[in-house]
């Protein structure tokens, strides 16, 4: 399943965010990898990320499934957190309008 999803960053975040997702920790991808992920890429805009996620079953289970786990590294939570705008509107699954592969 693929599913578009856009984020926002803090202000003034976007380098730092470029820096540091640049690699992931190890553990983090087999984590996701674990819960359902397939792959994930995200792109950039200002302070706007469009995350394109591929799951097995969809990216509500396998946040559901990453919840159900222990923090796989908190001190990467934490920098991310810092960094990702957590206000109601700033997340959203982005509908899907046309896909090429349907015809």
């Amino acid at each position: 399943m693929v599913e578009g999803y856009r984020t926002r960053l803090r202000a003034g975040a976007s380098e730092h965010y470029r820096r540091i997702h640049a690699h992931i920790p190890a553990p983090l991808h087999a984590a996701l990898t674990e819960c359902g992920m397939v792959n994930w890429r995200i792109w950039i805009d200002g302070e706007t990320l469009f995350h394109l996620i591929e799951t097995r079953d969809g990216r509500d289970r396998m946040v559901e499934r990453m919840s159900a786990r222990p923090a796989v590294d908190p001190a990467w939570d934490a920098l991310i957190s810092t960094l990702i705008d957590d206000s109601p509107d700033s997340s959203v699954v982005l509908p899907l309008v046309w896909d090429a592969s349907a015809g």
